[in-house]
C-alpha cells in the first residue's frame, strides 16, 4: 500500500515505456496548452478592449503581494517530490501535505495583518485595496490543497487529468472574471474569478486523483524533501523577487497603468512559451529517470532544443515583424505604448527554447543548487539593471536588458552540463530554424509594409511568413521537419507509435 501512488518505469528498466509516456504526456499538455491558450487569448482581447491598463496594474500589484509572502511559506515540496527517483511511502506524501498546509496558513495570516500597508508602498491602489489583498490570500489557500495530488499524478506523467483540471480552472476563470467585467465590477473581477478558480480546481483534482491525506505526519518522512527543496525553494524565491521588479519598483515609480503596459507586453511576447512549458511539465520528471545516462540525457537534450526552436523560432520571429499591426488590430492603439517593451521581451522565447532543455537537465541531475546561484546572479541583473533603465526611459526600459540575460543563461547553463559530461551542443542544433526564422520574418515585415492594417492582411502576412520558414528549413536541412514530424506522430498517437 505504500507504493500505491508510484509507478516508476526506470526501476523496470523500461527506457521505451518512459518514452512513451513522455510523448503521450507531451501530447496531453499541448492539447490543454492550446485549449488554455485559446481561451485566454480571446478572453485577454475582450478585457483588454473592455478594461483601462490601470485595472490590469491594480490586479497585478495585488497578485504580487500576495505572491511575495507565499514564497516564503514553501520549502520547494513540488519540485522535490518529482525529483526522487525512489517511491514514495504514504507517511510521506501525507507529511508534506501537513507541512504544505501549515506553511500556507502562516503565510494567510501575515498576509491578512500586513494588507493595509499596501497602501504605502503603492498609493495609486484604490481604498479597498487591503480587501483586494485578503480576498487573493484566500485564492491561493484554496489553491494548495492541489499540490500534493497534482504532483503524484505528475510523478507517473499522468498528465491527462492534470491537463482537465487546468482547462476547467481556465474556463471557469475566464467566464467569471469576463462576466464580471461586463457587469461592471472593474478589477473585484478578477478576485472573484481568482477565487472560484482555486476553488473548482481544488474540489475536481480530488475527484480524479482518488487520494486522500491520511492523519499521518512525521519530520523525519519530509527531512529528506525538505534537502533538496530549500535550495530549489531559494531558486523561486529569488525568481519571484527578481521579476518583482515590475510590480514593486515599477509600480510604485511609475504607477498602476505602467505596471499594466509592462504586464501586456510581457505576456504577450511569451505567448509562445506555451509550446515550451508542455515539454517543461514532462522533462523534469522525464530526464530525472535518465540521469544516469549522460550521453542519452545529452541527446534528449539536444532533440528537445531542435523541436522548441523549430516552432518558437518562426512565432517569436512573425510577433517582432508584425508586433505594431498585433497591437492595433487585435488589442486597440491604446496599448501602443508598451511596444518597446514587447520587443525586447520577445527574445526571451527566442532563447528559452535552448534555455529549458538544459536547465531541466540540470534539476534532473539534482543540481538545483548551480540553479539557485544563476537566479541570484539574475536578480541582480534585473534590479542593478532595470532600475536605472526604468529611470533614465520610463516604464520601458525594464525590458531593455531581457537579450542580454537570456544569452548569458545559455552560456552557463551549457558550461554546467559540460561540467557533469552532458555534452550537448547549441549552434548545431539551432543554426536552420534561426537563420529561416529571420528570413521569414524579413519577408512578412516587407509584405506588411505594403498592405492597410486589417485582421484579414494580418493573417495573409503571418501565413506568407510561415511559408518562407517551411521552405527555408526543407531547402536547408530537411531532417529536421522529419524528425519533428515523427516526434508529433509519437505525441499525437500518445506515444505508441
Amino acid at each position: 500500500m505504500d507504493n500505491l501512488y508510484e509507478d516508476n518505469p526506470a526501476h523496470a528498466g523500461d527506457i521505451e515505456e518512459l518514452k512513451r509516456r513522455s510523448f503521450s504526456g507531451i501530447g496531453t499538455l499541448v492539447k490543454r496548452q492550446v485549449a488554455v491558450r485559446l481561451l485566454s487569448f480571446f478572453a485577454n482581447i475582450a478585457l483588454a478592449r473592455l478594461l483601462v491598463p490601470e485595472v490590469f496594474g491594480v490586479y497585478a500589484i495585488v497578485t504580487f503581494v500576495v505572491q511575495f509572502f507565499s514564497t516564503f511559506g514553501d520549502v520547494g515540496i513540488g519540485a522535490a517530490l518529482i525529483q526522487k527517483k525512489r517511491e514514495l511511502t504514504r507517511e510521506e506524501i501525507s507529511s508534506t501535505f501537513w507541512l504544505q498546509q501549515l506553511l500556507v496558513l502562516l503565510v494567510v495570516c501575515a498576509v491578512i495583518a500586513a494588507a493595509p500597508l499596501a497602501a504605502r508602498v503603492y498609493p495609486s491602489l484604490p481604498s479597498y485595496g487591503s480587501w483586494l489583498i485578503r480576498a487573493m490570500a484566500l485564492s491561493f489557500a484554496l489553491a494548495s490543497f492541489k499540490t500534493v495530488p497534482a504532483i503524484l499524478m505528475e510523478r507517473k506523467l499522468d498528465f491527462g487529468r492534470i491537463a482537465l483540471v487546468d482547462i476547467a480552472e481556465t474556463a471557469v476563470f475566464y467566464a467569471s472574471v469576463l462576466a464580471l467585467a461586463f457587469g461592471g465590477y472593474g478589477v473585484w473581477s478578477f478576485i472573484v474569478a481568482a477565487l472560484l478558480r482555486s476553488f473548482s480546481g481544488a474540489c475536481l483534482i480530488y475527484l480524479l486523483s482518488g487520494w486522500r491525506p491520511t492523519a499521518d505526519f512525521k519530520f523525519s518522512g519530509v527531512r529528506e524533501i525538505i534537502s533538496f527543496g530549500l535550495p530549489y525553494q531559494g531558486n523561486t524565491i529569488l525568481g519571484f523577487v527578481k521579476d518583482a521588479v515590475i510590480p514593486l519598483f515599477v509600480g510604485a515609480y511609475s504607477g498602476a497603468a505602467a505596471v499594466g503596459f509592462v504586464n501586456w507586453a510581457r505576456s504577450s511576447a511569451f505567448a509562445p512559451l506555451m509550446l515550451s512549458e508542455a515539454f517543461g511539465r514532462v522533462a523534469f520528471p522525464a530526464f530525472s529517470r535518465i540521469q544516469a545516462d549522460r550521453d542519452m540525457l545529452a541527446r534528449a537534450v539536444e532533440r528537445s532544443m531542435r523541436a522548441i526552436t523549430l516552432l518558437m523560432f518562426p512565432i517569436t520571429s512573425l510577433m517582432v515583424a508584425l508586433g505594431p499591426e498585433i497591437i492595433s488590430v487585435v488589442f486597440t492603439d491604446k496599448w501602443l505604448p508598451a511596444l518597446p517593451a514587447y520587443y525586447f521581451y520577445c527574445t526571451s522565447p527566442l532563447v528559452i527554447g535552448v534555455v529549458l532543455p538544459m536547465y531541466s537537465a540540470i534539476l534532473a541531475l539534482g543540481r538545483s543548487g548551480i540553479v539557485l546561484k544563476m537566479m541570484l546572479s539574475l536578480f541582480v541583473l534585473e534590479w542593478g539593471l532595470g532600475v536605472p533603465l526604468v529611470m533614465f526611459f520610463g516604464f520601458n526600459g525594464i525590458a531593455v536588458s531581457q537579450p542580454f540575460i537570456a544569452l548569458l543563461f545559455c552560456f552557463v547553463y551549457l558550461r554546467v552540463l559540460h561540467s557533469e559530461s552532458v555534452q550537448v551542443s547549441v549552434l548545431i542544433n539551432i543554426r536552420v530554424s534561426l537563420i529561416s526564422a529571420l528570413l521569414a520574418g524579413m519577408a512578412a515585415r516587407l509584405l506588411m509594409g505594403t498592405l492597410c492594417p486589417s485582421p484579414l492582411t494580418l493573417a495573409a502576412a503571418a501565413l506568407s511568413g510561415a511559408a518562407v520558414y517551411v521552405l527555408m528549413v526543407l531547402l536547408l536541412e530537411k531532417t529536421v521537419l522529419l524528425e519533428f514530424k515523427e516526434s508529433v506522430s509519437r505525441i499525437a498517437s500518445g506515444g505508441n507509435r
